[in-house]
């Protein structure tokens, strides 16, 4: 009875195994070439879905972000990645807030504490200066956003710069636009 079992077992995962393969691919061929990562993202099976979670990082004694979403899934000892509605707000080693990120999704890293973030992305920082863009990617260890997707890069006074390809602090006051191209307001010597 023990090698049925086994066997019976087996073939159950195979089929799961081939029933999924065979979802995934027909999703692939029904997409024109174009597909949201979120929804692939979220059609995967993992050990985790967790509802509305709150995730914070810390870095030694301080919390450096604190981000929610409206779902939450992980596998074992791989990254997370939230899905719908991402907030995270930054802060700097003081502990006062800086900015705040909005996105579709994002991938939380494991075992950086890396963010990379999908969709609609836009940062906002308490300084003034706001960044959309379609992706970015935030490096913990160096405390830089960067992105090598189409940007749009704005300031308080509403001056409005484009380009591709981005890099800055996550507070935006030390920014570079490679690529850029744009339109800066002229201003009265008043301003």
């Amino acid at each position: 009875m023990g090698k049925a079992y086994t066997i019976r077992y087996i073939m159950k995962c195979l089929n799961k195994y081939i029933k999924l393969k065979i979802l995934i691919s027909m999703y692939l061929i029904s997409c024109s070439g174009e597909y949201d990562d979120s929804t692939m993202l979220e059609e995967a099976i993992y050990d985790n879905e967790i509802l509305k979670p709150k995730i914070q990082i810390y870095q030694e004694h301080n919390k450096i972000i604190y981000a929610t979403a409206n779902k939450l899934f992980k596998d074992e000892g791989k990254d997370a990645i939230l899905i719908g509605n991402v907030i995270s707000d930054f802060y700097n080693e003081n502990g006062a807030h800086i900015s705040t990120l909005y996105s579709d999704s994002a991938i939380v890293e494991n075992f950086s504490n890396n963010l990379r973030a999908f969709g609609n992305v836009k940062v906002v920082s308490d300084s003034g200066y706001t960044l959309f863009s379609n992706k970015i990617y935030w490096n913990n260890q160096y405390k830089l956003v960067t992105s090598d997707d189409s940007v749009m890069f704005t300031n308080s006074y509403k001056d409005t710069m484009y380009g591709v390809g981005f890099e800055s602090d996550i507070d935006l006051t030390h920014s570079k636009i490679f690529k850029p191209f744009g339109v800066v307001k002229e201003r009265k010597k008043n301003d």
